[in-house]
């Protein structure tokens, strides 16, 4: 870096500097007028003190001109090479690993020294992330080659970027193709092709596909994805085991080369919780590795089905139209009964959708009265044998009068402020076209606290009277269909739309909503059901006092307990009215949770699973791709070489004339007043006053 000749600029005119000379002559003449003969001074001392306060004065007010200082700076920088590492594990699944430690990474520090001496070089180690420096760990779980190439642009792009040297395997695993940003950055690419690319014989278990949550008695779906190479005529068995144990399985016969096949294999959920299996495929001899034939995976095994009873005062087309809509619905189980030979508890029951109940044909008020004790969500489906008077204690918002014995069809118009779920446009023009259900004869009252979601359509006459109602009020949901003849929708869905899709979806958002559950804990915990073992555990927490008001008064902790028993024991920090936890990396595994806390006395805790997943992506495929750092190469104008041609890569480098030091010159501006030295002066001029003052008796 070079300075040019400096320049004193201000902000105001300059001209305004000689007046800031006369100002201090002014003031020194001024003070030491006629002084000589009433202190008794020499001319020396008159006019020492003298010249000392006017340029002290005459400085001051230069300053006020604002001052400042220009330099050109001439600034000459090297061309910025950037060396990147792959540090993933991929590189040490075959081939003399030690030879790669110790010989190539000596190697590359050298070459990094060796382009040092002209050039700036940044290294880096790339991975699932970007570091700066070379690490030779080779401890990264997945590659990005993309988000490399991405970050160099972000950083360096610009004239000063000279080239990049990147080295790997060739193999990625996260990202997206990195020939395109590679050639945004404008400047070659030479690579270091490492790696095998032969290909032996291996059998691998690529991927595995799963469901993520299923219930306690199904049977869920497991496809494994298996590639075979050179194995051809030999035979394996893929397994699913738990505890050790197969709990499925099919053998598969080896018949192509290279052989790519999904193997379907049904598994029975017969325990409750998060379970680990391990979906595995029997090695062969001859394979090169066994560590690609296994992955495990986590099934969340839920064990809270929400019942519903359908209980009916007679057998009706309705309940079966019903029953058959919620069938397919994950995680209910649908019981139907008859009033007159009911005898389980309706305590067991989410919902309880009461068909032409309660009626003076079915003398059931012991349910009834315990359905409204307990506060059990209820949909009623009014019909000829309901008792329009007792229909009134359900409070379902909906009030029928003069209506007990008549009938009269009534089709559905949607109402469209409903809020409480969405409808598809399609969904209603489906329900409008549907046939009409029989209605009670009489007037209707819509409760303040009750939604319509359907009115009730009369020929052409839209009325205002609720078809299909729902209402929430505390805790307890309820809804009421105006009308049987349900089945008659769900046939006609068939018939005009070519399935029950429209009617199935309408019952099972209407039983979905009627049937959540509210969590009404005052201690919550939150958390992603999965984490990749790459990224932090993170944990959140809620606590509410008596009134149901979040506060984070008192201190909260959780213990981790993994599926050895090893138990891990945090603290949980506060965070704006809650709180949080960063647990760090954890190692693959199902963990179990408890969390606790004491708020007012009283003892509050939570319990739950999480699962943090293995990533494999590095062990399923070990056959480096050279191909890929030829093509960028070539789109670059750079050369990829094997391990052993480092020195091709800096002799390239150094035959390309238009990687040569750039000289800038920009202009620097520095306030005069910010100058320390000046400051010293300002203070010599007056200390020098005083002192001869002080000396001659002044003061």
């Amino acid at each position: 870096m070079t300075f040019a000749p400096v320049t004193l600029t201000t902000a105001y005119s300059l001209w305004l500097a000689p007046l800031c000379l006369l100002l201090g002559a002014a003031c020194a003449w001024l003070l030491y007028r006629r002084t000589r003969e009433r202190n008794g001074w020499g001319p020396a001392v008159q006019w020492t003190m003298g010249i000392a306060r006017g340029l002290a004065v005459a400085l001051i007010a230069f300053f006020l001109l604002e001052p400042m200082v220009r330099i050109f700076v001439r600034e000459v920088r090297k061309p910025v090479i950037v060396l990147a590492h792959d540090g993933s594990s991929s590189l040490l699944a075959t081939g003399d690993t030690v030879a790669f430690r110790t010989g190539y990474a000596k190697a590359l520090e050298e070459l990094a020294a060796k382009l040092g001496d002209t050039y700036e070089v940044r290294p880096f180690t790339y991975g699932s992330g970007v570091s700066d420096g070379l690490s030779f760990a080779q401890a990264e779980d997945r590659t990005d080659i993309d988000q490399l190439f991405r970050a160099v642009y972000d950083r360096f792009a610009g004239p000063d970027l000279g080239a990049v040297i990147i080295d790997g395997d060739g193999i990625y695993n996260r990202g997206r193709d990195p020939r395109l940003a590679a050639e945004r950055l404008g400047v070659p690419v030479f690579t270091i092709a490492l790696g095998d690319t032969t290909v032996r014989p291996d059998l691998v278990l690529r991927a595995v596909d799963h469901n993520r949550i299923t219930y306690l008695g199904n049977d869920f779906p497991v496809v494994a994805r298996v590639q075979a190479y050179h194995l051809r005529g030999k035979a394996t068995r893929v397994s699913v085991l738990r505890d050790g144990r197969e709990v499925a399985g099919k053998d598969l016969a080896i018949d192509g080369d290279p052989l790519i096949v999904e193997v379907p294999l049904m598994v029975k959920a017969d325990a409750a919780g998060l379970q680990r299996y391990t979906v595995s495929v029997r090695p062969v001899s001859g394979e090169v590795s066994e560590a690609n034939n296994a992955q495990t995976v986590y099934i969340d095994v839920l064990d809270d089905r929400q019942k519903v009873l359908v209980l009916a005062q007679s057998p009706h087309p309705d309940v079966a139209a019903l029953r058959e809509a919620l069938a397919p619905l994950e995680g209910y189980a649908v019981e139907t009964a008859l009033a007159g030979s009911f005898t389980g508890k309706v305590d067991d029951y989410d919902l309880v959708v009461l068909h032409q109940l309660p009626s003076a044909r079915a003398a059931i008020q012991p349910v009834l009265q315990r359905i409204l004790t307990k506060g059990i969500p209820v949909w009623l489906v009014l019909g000829q044998g309901t008792d329009l008077s007792q229909v009134k204690d359900f409070d379902t918002g909906v009030e029928v009068s003069g209506g007990q014995r008549s009938y009269t069809d009534a089709q559905a118009a949607v109402a469209p402020d409903f809020a409480l779920f969405t409808l598809d446009p399609d969904d209603v023009r489906a329900f409008e076209r549907f046939p009409p259900l029989q209605v009670p004869f009489g007037q209707y009252a819509l409760g303040r606290g009750a939604a319509a979601l359907m009115t009730q359509r009369i020929g052409v006459v839209r009325t205002a009277y609720p078809l299909i109602a729902m209402q929430a009020r505390g805790d307890r949901r309820s809804a009421v269909t105006c009308g049987e003849g349900l089945w008659r929708w769900r046939l006609a869905d068939q018939q005009q739309n070519g399935s029950h899709a429209h009617f199935d979806k309408l019952v099972q958002k209407m039983v979905q909503y009627l049937a959540l559950k509210q969590d009404k804990s005052r201690f919550r915990v939150r958390h992603a059901q999965e984490f990749a073992q790459s990224e932090p555990v993170t944990i959140d927490a809620e606590l509410y006092n008596a009134s149901y008001e979040q506060v984070n008064t008192p201190e909260a902790s959780i213990v981790l307990k993994d599926e050895e028993g090893k138990e891990l024991a945090y603290t949980f920090s506060r965070m704006g009215t809650g709180y949080h936890l960063e647990a760090g990396r954890l190692p693959a595994g199902r963990y179990t949770w408890t969390a606790a806390t004491t708020l007012d006395g009283e003892r509050l805790t939570a319990k739950g699973e999480l699962l943090v997943r293995p990533l494999v992506a590095e062990r399923l495929s070990t056959v480096a791709d050279h191909g890929l750092w030829a093509a960028i190469s070539a789109r670059t104008q750079g050369i990829s070489v094997p391990p052993d041609g480092l020195d091709r890569i800096a002799q390239a480098i150094r035959e390309r004339k238009a990687l040569a030091p750039r000289s800038y010159a920009h202009a620097s501006f520095s306030d005069l007043i910010g100058l320390r030295w000046l400051f010293f002066v300002l203070l010599a001029l007056l200390t020098l006053e005083w002192a001869l003052r002080r000396r001659s008796g002044a003061y």
